[in-house]
């Protein structure tokens, strides 16, 4: 990987020269570089496999350049971008870009300028000890951690198969899945006065096994921000092959309203991929959020609170900065029910503070009145496959999502509060298909699903035959308890780490679907 100290050096560079550009008004040049590599887990017994395919890796790197200037009687706002080229030659193309595309944005008011009175944080919430790691080196991890994946599903399997007498073929088992290592590297300089950098690295796994012949499926996934001494993927294998084994004998159930608990990849799902847009600054600049206008309201059940932060010691999320150059901190989204910030970028805070009129209506309260609320601090470049990238303009994002209640309760307390309900542990193929301000929602539970009798997880739900239809904003205010597990928990393609407990809640809307195959 490039070396942070030649993105720090042509970021400097690079503003100086660009800084001669003629009218000028600010400017902002970023570089970074991001190293991607994947395990392929395909691994049958009944199957002709390799186990593990391949390890894969890419590799982008780039330089952006930001211009506001002056043209005639304009202030025209422009991006370029010129990947693969760390250089001063790759500052110039950028800039020629900017300059080309550049358009008039009356709602643009600058950059991000720096705020003196928050002194800046210097630590770094990752360790980087896979940073430096050569790329045989890597490969050779991977190829560990992922075979220790196989090796945990296989000794998980290992009492069914005797007890059933059971053949590798007679077993009919598939784990596939894919473990992930990410480095990124990124820095940035500004013409008000920001000259920064940061460095991260995160692992992450996820996992699907199945039972073919009996149609049991399981899951497990896991996110590390370091791979110490002693760290295994071992029992990521061994978990999903055991949530596999306890489906088998799944049976159908009829479609209503249940109390139901959800586990960690599901409450990831409800809360990181339906609720959280609506916690987004540029969604309530928009008038797209459930929560227009009710800022400082209560808005979900008082058991709630839910906050991002990026300073999370250990995180897999955690960054030092974003790629506007801010601290990173803590943002209070919902507080013991009651909404109480959101997630923001420098522009549209701005945006936000300079239209307050408007902005009091869709927030419910003068913006100037609330800046602590709306502070940019997840303002992020980052791209689909992971990583900070040149080429992605700044977006708004999440980091580690923490989900946790004033009054946690262990699982137990849960399934004792529940009764008789179900457990939802997977959902698959979420949306906010009315819109996501109306709240509206679908999900389809693929596994790790259970029947909750007498506040006791008892027979497993066959995959595939239950569909979530309910509301999101009505669902938060039938929470009825949350629990103290928190479980760093990560969706395919997703920006942040959630870090999700068991949530239950009470009269969800359930349809039965594939009835009759």
């Amino acid at each position: 990987m490039i070396e942070l100290s030649k993105l720090k050096q042509i970021t400097k560079n690079g503003l100086n020269y660009v800084k001669s550009e003629p009218g000028i008004i600010e400017a902002l040049v970023y570089a970074s570089v991001n190293h991607r590599t994947v395990g392929r887990i395909v691994y049958t017994t009944h199957l002709p496999c390799n186990g593990l395919e391949e390890p894969k890796s890419e590799e982008d790197s780039g330089i952006a350049v930001e211009i506001w200037f002056k043209k005639g009687n304009k202030k025209l706002i422009g991006f370029g971008h010129e990947p693969n080229d760390i250089s001063l030659a790759g500052v110039k193309k950028a800039l020629e870009k900017a300059k080309r595309d550049a358009v008039e944005d009356l709602d643009f008011g600058g950059f991000l300028k720096p705020d003196k009175d928050v002194s800046k944080i210097k630590e770094t919430f990752n360790s980087n000890k896979l940073m430096d790691v050569d790329f045989k080196k890597e490969a050779e991890l991977l190829a560990k951690l992922s075979w220790e994946v196989i090796e945990g599903s296989i000794d998980g399997l290992e009492q069914y198969a005797k007890k059933k007498d059971l053949s590798p073929k007679e077993l009919a088992f598939i784990l596939n899945g894919d473990n992930f290592i990410i480095r990124e590297r990124m820095a940035l300089a500004s013409t008000n006065g920001i000259e920064d950098s940061d460095e991260s690295t995160v692992f992450l796994s996820f996992l699907t096994a199945m039972l073919e012949k009996e149609n049991a499926k399981g899951s497990a996934w896991g996110s590390e921000s370091a791979i110490d001494e002693g760290f295994s993927t071992y029992a990521i294998g061994k978990k999903a092959a055991l949530a596999a084994v306890n489906a088998v004998g799944g049976k159908r159930i009829e479609g209503k309203k249940y109390r139901v608990v959800f586990g960690p990849q599901a409450v990831t799902e409800l809360f990181g991929n339906l609720l959280l847009p609506n916690l987004n600054l540029g969604m309530m600049d928009f008038g797209a959020s459930i929560f227009t206008a009710k800022y400082g309201q209560e808005v979900t059940s008082p058991l709630l609170t839910l906050y991002d932060d990026a300073t999370l010691l250990g995180g897999a999320g955690s960054k030092r900065i974003t790629c506007e150059g801010c601290s990173t901190g803590k943002t209070l989204l919902i507080e013991k029910g009651k909404l109480v910030g959101f997630l923001s970028d420098f522009r549209t805070t701005s945006k936000m503070l300079r239209k307050s009129k408007e902005s009091t209506a869709k927030l419910g309260v003068d913006p100037h009145e609330i800046r602590h609320a709306i502070s940019p601090r997840n303002g992020f470049r980052f791209s689909e496959g992971g990583g900070r990238v040149a080429a992605a303009s700044v977006g708004i994002h999440a980091t580690n999502l923490v989900i946790e209640s004033h009054q946690p309760m262990t699982e137990g307390e849960i399934l004792n509060k529940v009764g008789d309900g179900i457990y939802i542990g997977r959902l698959w193929y979420t949306y906010p298909v009315g819109g996501i301000s109306s709240g509206i929602i679908s999900g389809t539970a693929i596994a790790d699903n259970y029947i909750i009798r007498r506040g006791k997880l008892a027979e497993p739900i066959l995959p595939n035959t239950l569909r979530i239809e309910d509301n999101i904003g009505e669902m938060i205010k039938r929470i009825i308890g949350i629990g103290n597990n928190q479980i760093p928990t990560i969706l395919w393609a997703s920006d942040e780490i959630t870090h999700a407990p068991w949530v239950a809640m009470d009269k969800i809307n359930f349809v039965e679907i594939n009835k009759g195959e």
